[in-house]
């Protein structure tokens, strides 16, 4: 640890031998010679680890890098952190090690180990860890061995595989034989997340169900992705030789499978008794054909469900054909303590299904539907008093939603996530309801047919957006950013993260406006922005990367450019000179979804 809040050193006009070299920070209270590290040198040093241990990671690292007694409390808060989250960034082996040295307290964890090898598990493997989330990891045998004897009492592990299982796990008789290890040491294990998100469960020759020895019977939380219906169906079915089984304990499931059929949801409905959360989302290669589809007998089925509090059902690329609003009805009858409704793909399902969800009972909080192609505004009227306590709406590539949805939104105080994405005939009338909600963070408009003058709206209006798509809006401009961050709201208070990529009009200017009202700088009152996306702005110059020189953007951790900048020949700065004085950032030209969530894999940095 005192490597690392070492290793960030603010600069200062003169460069030399005062910039720390001994591992020491270089703005001490004598270096300094004003009164401020005085200051903070009188103040007790128990006051300086509880403000440090209330910032985050990064934060109070760039803290430690200003005096000396700042740097000691950095070291004694971080070494008393119970959760520690590193998936913004990858760290090396020696820096996870800086990091975690000297922290015996540490509960939970997650990493992105893009970077890490075996031998991380040296710094990983503790005896006080409870939950253990390893991102874009590709780690072999000998790191799961060393994790089931080090952590004898985790109950939460989530693994994210960077690569095909094939790759690593050819010696073995499979990544299932990885895992035994676990199950042997980590007794206490009730929740099991294995992801290879690389692989296609339609064409994948692995898949998880087959590789995984037979999963312990005190699993409460598990996800498989990717199987296949029929290699799952193998989990829940009980053989008389156990007396105990998955199925008597197993509470939540998250499944991504090649086809979701009526037998698996009857199979599971019949089997799995405690189930208070399933999640099912398939991918087919073509519509499938009975019997191997789901019906309105599977939503019957899950209607029998009546302790069901999360609820998710997505089929990407076909649909539901054979699921209508009388299935619907039917789910809505038995299953009304729902909390979380998500729907992908349901074709036939009209306003009726739909609103008999809504006004099926007083608990939901959370709802979406993506590519609900007979969804109208219709569905979301009195939304408030169906539903109450609603806090998240998700409404995706709805055709026929106009802004006369926003506006039945408008009531909905308690609305902190909205998403509506895709519904392109959202216009600037939505966008003044949606600036009167007072605890929106995050707000979705990607391909909204919304102008300069909706921004405007939105720059004086009263929310708290901390994270704003506008992804693919043509008819915005930098004037509309403008309109945006300096008006008399708070949104350029509270901006973390903006999305303008695919937006023709953006141009150099927005980039200007974006980092004197969005970069961490004097004015305390202005917000730190983390993350911005910029890819295939075609408006933007050349040399559109200088504006992201130091000191400008100082908190930014990702950028989204596009693959057009990384080819671009004699631009200056370069994108590999950008990230040489800018080591904290991270640059993405893969077109992926803001900060790489939808991809696993290795970003420009690293690269290079």
């Amino acid at each position: 640890m005192e490597d690392t809040v070492a290793e960030k050193k603010p600069r200062t006009a003169g460069d030399g031998d005062g910039d720390g070299c001994n591992g020491e920070p270089s703005g001490t209270a004598e270096s300094s010679g004003g009164g401020g590290g005085r200051l903070v040198e009188r103040l007790p040093e128990a006051l300086l680890v509880e403000v440090l241990g209330r910032l985050d990671l990064d934060d109070a690292c760039s803290a430690a890098a200003s005096c000396r007694s700042l740097h000691a409390a950095a070291n004694a808060a971080l070494s008393a952190l119970t959760a520690i989250d590193l998936s913004a960034f990858a760290s090396s082996n020696a820096i996870l090690g800086r990091i975690l040295a000297g922290n015996g307290a540490v509960r939970s964890l997650t990493v992105n180990c893009s970077l890490l090898d075996d031998s991380a598990a040296s710094v990983i493997a503790r005896g006080s860890l409870r939950e253990l989330s390893l991102l874009k990891c590709s780690f072999s045998m000998s790191f799961f061995v060393a994790v089931g004897a080090g952590c004898r009492n985790l109950r939460s592990l989530k693994l994210e595989m960077a690569v095909a299982p094939d790759i690593l796990y050819s010696r073995y008789s499979g990544f299932g034989t990885c895992l035994a290890p676990i199950y042997t040491g980590c007794v206490y294990l009730e929740t099991l997340w294995v992801k290879f998100p690389l692989l296609d469960p339609r064409t994948a020759e692995y898949e998880t169900g087959t590789g995984l020895p037979l999963i312990p019977s005190n699993i409460k939380d598990l996800l498989l992705q990717p199987v296949s219906h029929s290699r799952a169906k193998t989990v829940f079915l009980k053989t008389t030789s156990l007396n105990k089984h998955i199925t008597d304990s197993l509470e939540s499931l998250s499944l991504v499978l090649d086809t979701i059929t009526d037998e698996l949801v009857m199979l599971i409905t019949s089997n799995v008794h405690k189930l208070v959360e399933l999640c099912l989302e398939d991918e087919p290669v073509t519509q499938p054909n009975l019997p191997e589809d789901l019906t309105n007998v599977g939503l019957q089925a899950l209607g029998l469900c009546h302790n069901l509090r999360h609820l998710s059902l997505t089929r990407r690329c076909c649909d539901f054909r054979r699921v209508n609003d009388f299935g619907i009805l039917m789910l809505a009858d038995g299953c009304k303590q729902l909390r979380t409704i998500r729907f992908g793909g349901f074709s036939k399902v009209s306003d009726a299904g739909y609103a008999a969800l809504l006004h099926s009972g007083k608990d939901l909080k959370k709802f979406e539907v993506s590519n609900g192609s007979c969804l109208s505004d219709l569905a979301c009227l009195d939304l408030e008093k169906a539903a109450p306590n609603i806090s998240e709406v998700r409404l995706l590539n709805c055709a026929l939603l106009t802004s006369d949805t926003a506006k039945s939104l408008a009531p909905c105080t308690n609305l902190k996530v909205l998403d509506l994405s895709g519904c392109k005939s959202i216009a600037d009338s939505g966008l003044v309801s949606i600036s009167k909600l007072p605890n929106l963070t995050l707000l979705d408009l990607a391909g909204a047919d919304i102008t300069d003058a909706g921004l405007s709206a939105l720059g004086n209006g009263r929310c708290l957006i901390s994270s704003l798509c506008l992804r693919g809006c043509r008819r915005i401009g930098s004037n509309g950013i403008a309109s945006l961050l300096c008006g008399t709201g708070t949104i350029n208070k509270t901006l973390i993260s903006l999305d303008i990529g695919n937006v023709p009009r953006i141009s150099c200017r927005a980039v200007t406006v974006i980092a004197r009202n969005c970069s961490m700088g004097c004015d305390s009152s202005k917000c730190s922005l983390r993350m911005l996306d910029l890819a295939y702005c075609s408006k933007l110059s050349r040399n559109f990367l200088r504006h992201f020189e130091p000191p400008q953007f100082r908190g930014l951790r990702w950028l989204g450019v596009g693959k057009n900048v990384a080819q671009r020949r004699g631009c200056s700065p370069t994108v590999a000179e950008v990230l040489e004085r800018k080591p904290g950032l991270t640059i993405c030209c893969n077109a992926c979804d803001m900060g790489c969530r939808n991809k696993s894999h290795p970003d420009i940095r690293f690269l290079q």
